[in-house]
C-alpha cells in the first residue's frame, strides 16, 4: 500500500469577480465532472472595491467533494511580472511594484508562483507580452512551468484558428526548452517548485456560442493540465486541514503535472522504492531512485538540465552517482505528457 495519497487539481482559474460569489457551486461541479479533488481560483487583484470582494476569501471550502481555494494573481503597473499568490485570506496585490507583495506574504504562510514567465501571443496580429523580468528574486516558491493558455495562444493566429481550436488540447507543445532550462538552473541554487496552470477565463457570450465543441467549457478544461500532489495523509474533508496539506505539498514540491486529457497520469511515481522520499526531497548520492509510468511511454531523465538518458519504459530504477537535481519528462505518442518536480541529490 502506497505511503502517499495522490490527489489532483487545477491551478490558475479565473471567473469574473462580480459573478464569482454565485459561481462556486458551478465551478465545483465542473471540477467534480472532471475528476478533480481541488481547484485554485487565482482572481486578478481588483483595481478597486477591495472590501466588496474581500468576502470571496471566506467562501472557499468544500463544495461537494471539491475543495475550492480562493487565491490571487497580481502584477506590476506595466502588467508584467504576474504572480500567483495561494493561501491568503485577503488581497495582497494592487501595488505599483509586484516586489512589494513579497514582503506582505513572507510571513503569511502563502506560497507564490511566477505566472506564465515567458507569456506572449500574437493572436490579433500584434504582440501581447506578460513576461517575468526579475529573476534575481529569491523569494517566490516556484514557477508556472506549463501554462495552457499561453501554450495554445502562442501559436494561434486568426488564419489558423479553426485548426488550432479543433485540435485542442492535443496540440499543446509543453513547456519551452528555455523555461525548463531556467527551472533547472534555479533549482541548482535553491528549491524551485514547478506547477502547471490553466489561466482559463470565462469567454464572452458571443464566443461561448462559437465554442461548439466545448473546448473552453470549465468541466473540459479541468481535464487537461493538472497538478498531482502526493500527500502523507488522505484528505479529511475538513477544509482548513486539507488546505494546509495542499499548501505543504506545493511548498515542498511533492508533485508532478501532466496533460491528463491525452491519458490519465495517476500512478506516476518518481522517488525511492520504499517511498521514504520523493519529488521535492533532498537525499544522499548513491541511493536508488524508482520511476513508474502509468503506461509504457518515452521517458527522459534530466540531470542539472542535461539529458542523461531516454527510453521507452513503464518502470525502471537508477542510482544517481553525482550531486545535483534530477527530474523526469514523459512523452506519449510524441505528445508532452508528464513532468516531475526535482529530486535534489547531495
Amino acid at each position: 500500500m502506497s505511503r502517499y495519497k495522490e490527489i489532483c487539481g487545477c491551478i490558475h482559474i479565473h471567473y469574473p469577480l462580480a459573478e464569482l460569489e454565485k459561481t462556486f457551486d458551478y465551478i465545483s461541479e465542473a471540477g467534480r465532472a472532471a475528476g478533480t479533488d481541488f481547484l485554485v481560483i487565482n482572481s486578478h487583484t481588483p483595481g478597486k472595491n477591495f472590501v466588496k470582494y474581500e468576502k470571496l476569501f471566506s467562501k472557499e471550502g468544500y463544495y461537494g467533494k471539491t475543495l475550492i481555494i480562493k487565491a490571487e494573481e497580481t502584477n506590476d503597473r506595466e502588467k508584467q511580472n504576474h504572480l500567483l499568490v495561494i493561501g491568503g485570506e485577503k488581497w495582497h496585490g494592487n501595488k505599483n511594484d509586484v516586489s512589494h507583495v513579497f514582503s506582505e506574504v513572507e510571513n503569511s504562510g502563502c506560497v507564490s508562483f511566477v505566472a506564465h514567465p515567458e507569456g506572449f501571443h500574437k493572436f490579433f496580429l500584434y504582440r501581447k507580452q506578460y513576461r517575468w523580468d526579475d529573476w534575481n528574486r529569491q523569494d517566490f516558491t516556484g514557477i508556472e512551468i506549463w501554462s495552457m493558455l499561453f501554450d495554445w495562444a502562442k501559436y494561434t493566429r486568426i488564419y489558423n484558428l479553426p485548426v488550432r481550436y479543433f485540435s485542442l488540447p492535443f496540440n499543446l507543445r509543453g513547456p519551452s526548452y528555455s523555461l525548463l532550462s531556467l527551472w533547472d538552473i534555479l533549482s541548482l541554487k535553491r528549491k524551485t517548485v514547478g506547477i502547471a496552470g490553466l489561466d482559463i477565463h470565462l469567454l464572452p457570450f458571443f464566443l461561448r456560442c462559437l465554442d461548439i465543441r466545448n473546448r473552453f467549457v470549465y468541466s473540459n478544461v479541468f481535464k487537461v493540465l493538472r497538478n498531482h500532489l502526493l500527500l502523507e495523509e488522505s484528505l479529511s474533508f475538513d477544509p482548513v486541514k486539507d488546505k494546509k496539506k495542499i499548501m505543504d505539498a506545493l511548498r515542498k514540491g511533492r508533485l508532478f503535472f501532466a496533460n491528463d486529457y491525452i491519458s490519465d497520469s495517476r500512478g506516476f511515481y518518481f522517488g525511492s522504492s520504499d517511498e521514504c522520499w520523493t519529488m521535492g526531497d533532498t537525499v544522499s548520492a548513491g541511493k536508488p531512485i524508482a520511476v513508474k509510468i502509468p503506461r509504457r511511454a518515452l521517458t527522459r531523465l534530466f540531470f542539472n538540465g542535461s539529458l542523461l538518458w531516454e527510453k521507452e519504459t513503464e518502470s525502471c530504477i537508477f542510482t544517481p552517482g553525482k550531486p545535483g537535481v534530477y527530474r523526469i519528462e514523459v512523452f506519449l505518442k510524441g505528445l508532452p505528457w508528464i513532468f516531475s518536480n526535482h529530486i535534489i541529490v547531495v
